[in-house]
C-alpha cells in the first residue's frame, strides 16, 4: 500500500507519488526553478545582510578613526630633521658650541693679563673679533656638511621654507617680547649684556653687524642647536631634545656675572622660550623654515636699533 500525504491545497489524502491532486488538480511536486530562485534570493538575502554587517564594522572603524585624529597633538606631523650622520651632528655642536666659547674665553683671559686691556676690551676689538670668529665657525660648518650640502641647499630653495620662515620669525618676535614683558611685572630690567654688546657693535660697525649678527650667526646657530644638538638628542627622546635644546640656547645668551645675575635671570626665560620655537620650527617644517625665521628675528632687531640709533 501506498503511503498517503495529504493534498497541499484541498487536504485530502492522495498518494504521496502523485504529481497533482486527483480531486483538485492542484501540482504537488514544487517547479525546480522556483525552488532554485527561492534559493537564490536566499543567499541575496544572507549576502546582503553581510553587506549590512561589513558597512557597519567600516563606518564604526572609520568613526574610531576620525575621534582618534580629532585629538590634536603637539607632536601630529611628520618630523621635518635633517638626515645626517650621527658625527656630523655631534662635531656641528662641538664647532658651534665649544669653539665659539673657548675663544670667547681666550679674548676675555688675554684681555684681563694685558697693559691695554681698556683697549682689547673696547668695541672695535670685541666686534672684529666675533666676526672672525663666526666667519670661522661658518667656515667649519661648511666644511663637516660638504657632501651634505644638496639636501640644505633644497630646503632653502623651497617657497613654503621661506613663507613658513617669515612667519614664524615674526611669531618668535611676538613671544619672546610677550615673555619678557610678563618677566618686567616682577622687576624692571634692561636689556643683558649679550644684547647690549650686540647693539654697541651694531653701532660700530652696522654692515658687518647685519651680515654676522643677523645672518651667518643664526644659521651657524641653527647648525649648532637644531642640525646639531636637537637632532642628536631626538635620536633617543624628543621630549628631552626640545628640553635640552632650548635650554642651552637660553644660556649662550646668558652672561654669569654677580653684578647682573639678576638681570640676566629676567631676560634669560624669553631666550628659553625662543630655543624651543626654533626647534619646533625645525621639527616642523625643516632646517630652512627655522632658520630663516631666525634670520628675520635678528635682522628685525638689528634694523630698528640702528634706526633707533639713528634718531636719538
Amino acid at each position: 500500500m501506498k503511503e498517503k500525504v495529504k493534498c497541499k491545497k484541498c487536504g485530502l489524502f492522495i498518494d504521496s507519488d502523485c504529481e497533482t491532486c486527483p480531486y483538485c488538480g492542484y501540482p504537488q511536486k514544487e517547479d525546480v526553478s522556483e525552488t532554485v530562485n527561492k534559493n537564490i534570493e536566499s543567499l541575496n538575502e544572507a549576502q546582503d545582510t553581510q553587506s549590512v554587517l561589513d558597512s557597519n564594522s567600516n563606518l564604526n572603524q572609520e568613526a574610531q578613526k576620525i575621534q582618534k585624529d580629532s585629538k590634536v597633538h603637539f607632536y601630529d606631523f611628520e618630523s621635518r630633521v635633517m638626515n645626517i650622520k650621527l658625527s656630523k651632528s655631534i662635531m656641528l655642536f662641538i664647532a658651534g658650541f665649544f669653539v665659539l666659547n673657548i675663544i670667547a674665553l681666550i679674548f676675555q683671559y688675554i684681555a684681563l693679563g694685558s697693559d691695554n686691556w681698556y683697549f682689547i676690551a673696547s668695541g672695535n676689538v670685541n666686534g672684529a673679533v666675533n666676526f672672525a670668529v663666526y666667519f670661522m665657525v661658518f667656515g667649519i660648518m661648511f666644511i663637516i656638511l660638504m657632501n651634505d650640502s644638496l639636501k640644505f641647499f633644497k630646503e632653502f630653495k623651497k617657497k613654503e621654507s621661506w613663507i613658513y620662515g617669515v612667519a614664524f620669525g615674526f611669531l618668535l618676535m611676538l613671544a619672546s617680547s610677550a615673555v619678557t614683558s610678563l618677566m618686567q611685572l616682577f622687576q624692571q630690567t634692561g636689556v643683558n649684556q649679550n644684547e647690549a654688546a650686540i647693539d654697541s657693535t651694531t653701532n660700530l660697525f652696522p654692515f658687518l653687524s647685519i651680515l654676522v649678527f643677523g645672518i651667518i650667526g643664526p644659521i651657524c646657530e641653527e647648525f649648532t642647536y637644531r642640525v646639531g644638538l636637537f637632532s642628536l638628542i631626538k635620536r633617543y627622546n624628543r621630549v628631552l631634545a626640545y628640553v635640552i635644546t632650548a635650554l642651552f640656547f637660553g644660556f649662550i645668551h646668558f652672561t654669569f656675572s654677580p653684578e647682573t645675575i639678576i638681570n640676566e635671570l629676567i631676560n634669560l626665560p624669553s631666550y628659553v622660550v625662543a630655543g624651543l620655537l626654533l626647534c619646533y620650527f625645525y621639527d616642523y617644517k625643516g632646517i630652512g623654515a627655522s632658520t630663516v625665521a631666525h634670520v628675520t628675528n635678528n635682522l628685525f632687531a638689528l634694523i630698528m636699533q640702528l634706526l633707533m640709533s639713528s634718531l636719538a
